[in-house]
């Protein structure tokens, strides 16, 4: 795409922060166009502000996940109809979501995953060695069993390892007054105008950029495009238009949204419509495309939620092995085969829904019996070679 962002994608250059179009460049290449918007990540817990309010909490006390801990007794004795803490399963429905435990905060983030690899080897940033995380990652075996302590003691629900209600739903539902999310500016505004629920949020880490936070939404033009040049043009006025990237985002105004009174640029809710979803168009799509500070803001966002991107941007750090994607093609058997070893386990590990210590033991051997070490073998070599290139 490089001669065609040249030609026509001069408004994508003005605005995106160039350390973007590393998400989507592969040797030298422009393949894809960011969208600007967040280019580090950082995660959270979100929490309702009533009961945050109805028993005294302070978030801004909670430095580690262990600091949660008398939080969730107080809920589980005095609020039994709830979850403290509802998980189910995988993917980002865990509290490895909001990585800051005790042992993660001595370490400093010391461990990385690594873009394309299984999600069992992660890159030890002291040693610059990959290794796999259930067996070699201190922190990760100490965040895996603390999980079951609290699973014992019912902080988590029991179904946790089986259920497909996931935890922005359980939320939604009442089921639990949790849900995770990103620590970005304003996202608590954001989730909050989302639900219909006040939320409030605890402070995450550092975002840190890495290659799946810079290419984790992009836009490409397909190959058999019948015309690129005019693709390209629209993709150009997404990140420069704000009236097309509005209605992509809002839908038409007096319709889904009706502006602020004296506020131009503030948006909120008809009259009688208690959610985004009441007014048939809610596709929670601002992240995806274009120049996301071209949007609206919603009534009760901060009128600076750009600037405190622009700081949050500038404040990022790129880890060790941003830029590195893993190739799996001299090793996919195995990395097809661990895939599927690590979804049938990260259920429990991730939840504490059995005794850590058995699931672990059967869950590394299974590793090993199927090519983990291949697999780590392979990342090395190409994380070395891939390093050796670095100026």
């Amino acid at each position: 795409m490089d001669d065609l962002l040249a030609k026509y994608g001069q408004g994508i250059k003005d605005t995106l922060d160039p350390r973007f179009l590393d998400g989507g460049t592969v040797d030298g290449k422009i393949y894809a166009i960011p969208t600007n918007k967040e280019i580090g990540e950082s995660h959270t817990i979100m929490f309702r502000k009533d009961l945050v309010d109805k028993y005294g909490f302070d978030v801004n006390s909670i430095e580690t996940l262990e600091d949660l801990e008398p939080w969730l007794q107080t809920i589980k004795e005095k609020e039994p109809a709830i979850a403290p803490i509802w998980l189910s399963g995988s993917g980002s429905d865990t509290l490895g979501y909001f990585d800051k435990t005790k042992e993660s905060m001595k370490e400093n983030f010391r461990y990385e995953l690594v873009a394309g690899a299984p999600a069992g080897i992660v890159l030890d940033t002291k040693t610059d060695k990959m290794v796999i995380s259930s067996m070699e990652s201190d922190t990760a075996i100490y965040r895996m069993k603390l999980y079951g302590d609290w699973f014992s003691k019912g902080y988590i629900n029991k179904d946790a390892a089986t259920t497909k209600t996931s935890t922005e739903d359980a939320f939604k539902a009442g089921k639990t007054w949790m849900k995770f999310g990103s620590d970005k500016p304003d996202s608590d505004k954001e989730d909050s105008i989302a639900t219909g629920i006040e939320l409030v949020k605890l402070k995450g880490n550092e975002p840190e950029i890495s290659t799946a936070s810079v290419s984790n939404s992009m836009m490409a033009i397909g190959r058999t495009s019948i015309d690129p040049e005019r693709t390209m043009m629209l993709l150009n006025l997404l990140h420069t238009d704000p009236v097309l990237v509005n209605l992509i985002d809002f839908g038409v105004e007096g319709k889904q949204y009706v502006k602020v009174e004296g506020k131009d640029n503030f948006i909120k809710l008809p009259d009688g419509i208690a959610t985004r979803a009441d007014t048939g168009w809610a596709p929670g799509i601002e992240w995806m495309f274009g120049n996301q500070s071209l949007t609206y803001l919603w009534e009760g966002e901060s009128a600076d939620k750009w600037e405190k991107f622009k700081a949050y941007n500038e404040s990022a750090h790129k880890v060790k092995s941003f830029g590195f994607n893993f190739n799996t093609d001299a090793v996919k058997t195995q990395v097809s085969v661990v895939s599927n070893i690590i979804k049938e386990f990260r259920p429990l590990l991730e939840t504490g829904s059995l005794g850590v210590d058995k699931v672990l033991t059967e869950y590394n051997n299974k590793l090993k019996a199927n090519g983990i070490e291949d697999i780590r073998a392979e990342v090395q070599k190409q994380y070395d070679a891939w390093k050796a290139k670095q100026s």
